[in-house]
């Protein structure tokens, strides 16, 4: 049974959520134990609007990384793991997570292990999370695994807010030349040929195209033009959920100017930092191969951690490997990877690719806007020009030849 509940904490917070129990007195009880004062608790019924809100809230990277953080300094600070959940239970805004951890102590109370608990849900706690923390179990030092897993989880959030970010600004752009085209299609272009339909003589190719433009998208044409737009938006995410187009977008993508470049070292970025921090907890590295080839969003990188991961099992070695695909994996990281593999320090010298290429991804994320800035300006310069002489040579000429053109 599903509840969804009022509560208030000790210090006079108020709390909502839901939480699954096998009856009302089961709900409460859980609910006390865990600091919370129940105000209000109702059944929830199937296909309720507060099902289907709870349905769309997700456990976003940020409550992760704060979860994550507290946890492993309460864990360092000897409280133990029962206690510490129950605590991030009481400070969680978030009903989803709150509910998951809630479950979470519960698995903790009847024997099971911090990473078994974890690894009950998938959704948020990837395989990644869950082999560091068992790790930490293996060796006593979860508190460490989990501090580490807090600092590469942040900078593995910031390096996505800062793509992100850099992509705003051309997004807004376009998005205001699109609805200035539509305005003008609909406003200003009629009330343009009304006037010159009055006068007789040829107008400009610019201003008969912008005319015959402006009739298509009034009588329907901008359902067509719509479609078109979404469907260059949507397009990515079609070809990508597809197994059969998610090759040859992906090599596709790789091999445009500059975002191409920009790509492949997030990925490289991507690999070196979470393979360095799965090999410096002590897994195996084959293990460490496969977890990473399920972590990276590039189907290219994955069959090139997939081949590495079966040729290592062989006792070849990954830079072997790298070596075969000089087009994406850079010959700096290859050798670096080979170094490292020589020295036995494998997972410190991928750090140092890290730091190497985050540095160069962070500047070219901030000189974006400054390179994508003149491109976008110099598009609308054209567009407003076009528009100006579309409209203002034909109001010269019948000013000038009192309507003999």
């Amino acid at each position: 049974m599903r509840f969804s509940y009022k509560a208030r904490t000790k210090q006079g917070e108020v709390k909502r959520g839901t939480i699954e129990a096998s009856s009302r007195k089961t709900a409460l009880d859980i609910l006390e134990k865990y600091g919370l004062y129940v105000t209000s608790l109702k059944e929830l019924k199937r296909g309720s609007l507060w099902n289907l809100n709870i349905a769309l809230t997700r456990v976003s990277p940020k409550d992760l990384i704060i979860f994550t953080r507290q946890f492993g300094v309460m864990l360092k600070s000897a409280i133990p793991p029962i206690r510490a959940l129950k605590s991030q239970v009481a400070q969680t805004k978030n009903p989803v997570f709150r509910e998951k951890l809630v479950r979470m102590a519960e698995g903790l109370e009847t024997g099971s292990s911090l990473s078994q608990v974890f690894a009950s849900h998938p959704d948020v706690f990837d395989n990644f999370f869950v082999s560091i923390v068992k790790s930490g179990e293996a060796t006593g030092k979860v508190a460490d695994s989990l501090n580490y897993l807090a600092e590469h989880l942040e900078r593995d959030f910031n390096l996505s807010q800062k793509i992100r970010g850099a992509l705003i600004y051309p997004a807004f752009v376009i998005v205001v030349f699109i609805g200035a085209f539509f305005l003008v299609s609909f406003f200003i272009v009629p009330k343009l040929t009304e006037i010159l339909q009055a006068f007789s003589g040829d107008l400009p190719w610019t201003t008969r195209g912008m005319m015959a433009l402006s009739s298509f998208v009034r009588k329907g044409g901008w359902v067509v033009l719509a479609a078109f737009l979404v469907f260059l938006f949507l397009s990515p995410i079609i070809f990508r959920k597809n197994e059969k187009t998610r090759g040859h977008f992906d090599r596709l993508l790789l091999r445009l100017p500059i975002i191409g470049s920009f790509l492949k070292k997030v990925s490289l970025v991507r690999f070196a930092e979470n393979f360095s921090v799965l090999i410096s907890a002590g897994l195996p590295i084959t293990q460490a191969l496969g977890i990473t080839k399920d972590i990276i969003s590039s189907t290219v990188y994955k069959k090139i951690m997939q081949e590495a991961e079966a040729k290592v099992a062989k006792g070849e070695k990954i830079s072997s490997v790298f070596k075969n695909h000089p087009a994406e994996v850079y010959s700096f990281v290859t050798q670096m990877v080979l170094t490292g593999e020589e020295t036995g320090r494998l997972d410190t010298i991928l750090m140092d690719v890290v730091r190497f290429y985050r540095e160069e991804i962070e500047r070219t994320t901030s000189n974006l806007t400054t390179i994508l800035e003149p491109v976008l300006i110099l598009a609308l310069g054209v567009g407003i020009a076009i528009l100006a002489i579309s409209i203002f040579i034909p109001l010269f000429q019948i000013g000038m030849g009192g309507g003999a053109m």
